[in-house]
């Protein structure tokens, strides 16, 4: 069945915001208490949904893996919003960023080269090597350390699972906000195979295949493949041709060996290459003298579509990767493994003051080569006791090479790099880590649930940097080359108390979470390494299902507090900026899902999230000020430092409002319509920390996306004929804005785009 969503999240409005929340609330919670009631047994919704019974409508158990093993999603005592295959296809999520479309409570910000994500306001802008993302992302139960890796296309994925709060055990490293699950379809004994292609606005291609072949009664595989291409939506006044393009290719093969129904193994191999058009490509959008290249002669570029840069690349990536999965089940216990290698290369280029002039440019060259191992233990005993151990053993290898030119140094960008600002950084990191939960059940329906997790994280940092590196960055005397080590642990327990009443499933959790620091200064050693920073989070739940399912609500009323907070922070004695554990804040909250099928042609859902947060402690960020001659008259933007301490935290809109509707509608007696709208509302919310200093220009406006899928096709879904459209009302919007020296610069968000699909399957 095609599952729909419907999220809403709240905040802080306008006045003309304000009809807008009021009205929502009252559909919102209309349509949450007639979800409520069939999951109760109220009499007119349980009336409505003894109609669609007798019709047929029914809705499939949906399985989660948020604790290491299969669950129901209505049983597991987590915070979960899990999204289907049907749900992939029909609302046209073809990234993995674009999951935020029916997950509340999380946000993407992509302006830059490298996804950001933040779970209940938690997240961080980094691509540094050795700092991993908050929001942890694990693709078939391996984790993805790099952030640059996260953005990939959703090729033949059979889940996605969004973990909301710290993972303190299970999934446990460096996740203090979250972790997102991706798992992508395993080979099955049926020959099987479906192919789409696509093609819409601004030449965008897309073409994906699957087959599955059946070799044997125990040996199967299944090949995946995928190409995308899009010119781009942004035009280079400069060059005069379209930026922001993406031209890329995935292959993915898998091969299922099953001799017995107690042991499985599959092994899998990725090949992905994707290239971006002239990377960010963002532009200025303030005049003189908050533009610093206005002031050269540099004109801005007038339309919210179009960008003036000199520095014009192709920014290539790659990634390969190569798993082995295996299980065994012996009576009531279970062993798992799983071994994977993967690597990435990617490049990256930023024209930093988005002009015309060779003032300054960014470029740099990224990469690195993971092995994980994996193994866990658990057991099914079925009465009071139960258990799942397991190990985690990670060693990653990051390299950077990162270059600075441009005529504010006297550097031309094509003189040879021994005569640029360049460093280059070799992180390496062994993580080690042990977890378990014992699960109890004392009495009938109630269960305990006591887990911990300890890590270890060792890493260290091998750098050189250039002369000219050193005369900039560096204070006198400081080596060309240079070594530091440091190293980290935590033990992170998770308690949980869950009562399963039928229809009505109650939990009440503790969680700490933590996530390991790093070396950070590209250019200088002795910098006193970031620490790590450290989280405790009270989760209350509870989860409702009528006897068919056909009607859920989920609600999680959650708050944290969260210390030694990875910041930036402004230094005097260090002559600028330093990462440093400066902050501290705090976040509450509540989320609400429902799903509702009143017929076999009609599926409803609906969620709720709130969000309060705040930094508690945050003395002298780093912000641009603006700075004033004599005659007190503004001249443009200059670091400086502001008490932040009681500001709301990046990227965390108090509401957000998510809706959508799966409709299928028969068309003769063998055909059936579709039509999938999608829509996604958040309040204002900031882009960086205080919004950039006080002017605030770095905020993201109240803003309403709707996207509109559909087809018709044979009732058995062999084909479907269909169409798209995203943004479908042209909202002109930012998908990240920043304040720095050079002025005030924006990075525009995709206009409306549409095209046709058909789709085939065997």
């Amino acid at each position: 069945m095609q599952q729909i969503s419907l999220t809403i999240i709240g905040g802080e409005v306008t006045s003309m915001h304000r009809s807008f929340i009021k009205k929502s609330h009252i559909v919102l919670w209309g349509s949450s208490f007639a979800v409520m009631t069939a999951a109760l047994g109220g009499t007119p919704v349980q009336a409505a949904a003894a109609e669609a019974a007798d019709s047929g409508a029914e809705v499939r158990e949906i399985i989660v893996t948020a604790q290491r093993r299969s669950e129901s999603l209505q049983k597991v005592p987590i915070a979960v919003t899990a999204i289907t295959p049907e749900t992939i296809e029909n609302v046209n999520i073809t990234t993995v960023d674009d999951i935020e479309a029916v997950t509340p409570g999380l946000v993407f910000d992509n302006g830059y080269l490298f996804p950001q994500m933040y779970i209940r306001g938690i997240g961080v802008v980094t691509s540094t090597p050795g700092l991993e993302q908050p929001v942890a992302l694990y693709v078939d139960g391996s984790y993805m350390p790099r952030s640059n890796g996260t953005l990939f296309d959703m090729l033949d994925v059979s889940s996605v699972q969004v973990l909301k709060g710290p993972q303190g055990t299970l999934y446990g490293r460096n996740a203090t906000g979250g972790a997102i699950l991706v798992t992508t379809a395993d080979p099955t004994n049926q020959l099987e195979g479906k192919a789409s292609v696509e093609y819409g606005r601004f030449n965008h291609t897309r073409l994906e295949g699957v087959l599955n072949v059946p070799a044997s009664d125990s040996v199967s595989f299944r090949f995946a493949g995928l190409y995308a291409h899009d010119d781009g939506f942004v035009k280079n006044l400069a060059t005069g041709k379209k930026v922001r393009g993406t031209d890329g290719y995935t292959l993915r093969a898998k091969m299922k060996w099953e001799p017995s129904s107690e042991f499985s193994a599959v092994l899998s191999g990725e090949y992905q290459h994707n290239t971006i058009k002239s990377g960010a490509a963002g532009r200025q959008a303030a005049p003189a003298p908050f533009c610093v290249p206005c002031l050269f002669g540099a004109p801005n570029a007038p339309g919210f579509y179009e960008v003036s840069e000199d520095l014009t690349v192709t920014i290539p990536q790659r990634a390969k990767s190569v798993a082995l999965k295996m299980d065994y089940t012996g009576g009531d216990i279970s062993l798992g493994s799983i071994t994977t290698y993967r690597s990435i290369d990617w490049a990256s280029a930023s024209d930093v003051d988005h002009s015309a002039l060779s003032l300054l440019g960014f470029r740099g060259w990224f990469g690195g080569k993971t092995f994980e191992q994996d193994f866990q233990a658990s057991s099914s005993f079925g009465g009071m006791f139960d258990f799942l151990v397991g190990v985690q053993y990670i060693h990653d290898r990051a390299y950077a090479r990162q270059t600075l030119f441009g005529g504010l140094f006297g550097i031309p960008k094509d003189v040879p790099e021994i005569q640029q600002i360049y460093s280059d950084g070799i992180v390496t990191t062994e993580s080690a880590a042990i977890f378990g939960e014992v699960y109890i059940t004392p009495v009938e329906n109630l269960r305990l649930t006591i887990g911990g997790r300890y890590s270890r994280d060792r890493r260290q940092n091998t750098a050189s940097v250039s002369p000219l590196g050193l005369a900039f960055f560096a204070p006198a005397g400081s080596p060309s080359t240079f070594t530091e080590k440091t190293k980290y642990s935590k033990f992170t327990p998770r308690f949980v108390v869950a009562y399963d009443a039928g229809a009505v499933n109650l939990y009440a959790s503790y969680t700490k979470g933590f996530k390991a620091g790093g070396l950070t200064n590209r250019y200088a050693a002795g910098g006193s390494p970031l620490g790590q920073e450290n989280i405790e989070s009270y989760e209350i739940g509870a989860k409702f299902e009528s006897p068919d399912r056909r009607a859920s609500v989920n609600v999680a009323a959650f708050l944290y507090n969260h210390k030694d907070v990875q910041v930036t922070v402004v230094n005097a004695a260090a002559g600028g900026s330093v990462n440093t554990n400066a902050a501290s804040s705090r976040g509450k909250g509540i989320e609400i899902e429902s799903s509702y099928r009143a017929s076999d042609w009609l599926t409803l859902t609906g969620g709720l999230a709130y969000l309060d947060t705040e930094y508690r402690k945050y003395e002298n960020a780093t912000v641009f000020l603006i700075a004033t001659d004599a005659m007190n008259q503004p001249i443009g933007y200059v670091a400086g430092a502001e008490d932040l301490s009681g500001y709301r935290l990046p990227r965390a809109p108090k509401w957000t409002f998510t809706a959508g509707a799966d409709i299928n509608i028969p068309v003769g007696s063998s055909w059936t319509a579709r039509l999938t709208p999608n829509l996604r509302h958040t309040s204002n919310y900031d882009f960086v920390i205080g919004a950039g200093g006080p002017a605030r220009n770095d905020k993201q406006p109240n803003l309403t996306i709707v996207n509109l899928s559909g087809g018709v096709g044979p009732t058995n879904g062999n084909y479907e004929i269909g169409f798209y459209v995203d943004n479908l009302l042209d909202k002109k919007y930012y998908t990240h804005i920043a304040t720095s020296t050079f002025g005030y610069e924006v990075y525009a968000a995709p206009p409306i785009t549409y095209g046709l699909r058909l789709k085939a399957r065997y």
